[in-house]
């Protein structure tokens, strides 16, 4: 069975108009699970005013690719109910990475809009009052 699934994988690769669709589909699932994971830095970035911020994830910390220096990374913004995102290419400085709680329950609540149960779903451990809520910690992130 594997090597017919490697097989059509091989002919799906090779197929002119097919394969551009199929491996960016396939990079694109294979950073959520794969070997190649990427969504594992979440980070909430100041994209369009200092109040104002978005969680996202750190996908390159090196864009010398695109002679923007060390100072630039790329982040990806997923959008909620929907497999489509945004890549944002912002200085270091407006980027802060998010410790308290795990790039899943991240990627949970920015792509439901915030809408998750926040007091049962995602918690982040405070040592001091025992769980807080992902909204908690995002005041405390950003303050």
């Amino acid at each position: 069975m594997v090597s017919i699934l490697n097989v059509f994988d091989h002919w799906l690769e090779r197929t002119p108009g097919v394969k551009f669709i199929y491996t960016s589909i396939k990079d694109f699932f294979g950073a959520f699970a794969g070997e190649k994971k990427k969504f594992d830095k979440a980070v909430l970035i100041s994209a369009f005013s200092v109040d104002s911020w978005i969680i996202g994830f750190l996908t390159d910390e090196e864009l010398q690719k695109f002679e923007m220096g060390a100072e630039y990374v790329a982040v990806y913004v997923p959008q909620a109910y929907n497999f489509a995102g945004q890549l944002y290419i912002l200085p270091r400085n407006k980027v802060r990475k998010i410790s308290h709680i795990s790039s899943g329950d991240a990627m949970k609540y920015a792509v439901t809009g915030g809408v998750v149960n926040v007091d049962e779903d995602i918690h982040v451990h405070d040592t001091s009052k025992g769980k807080t809520s992902m909204v908690e910690a995002v005041d405390k992130l950003t303050s």
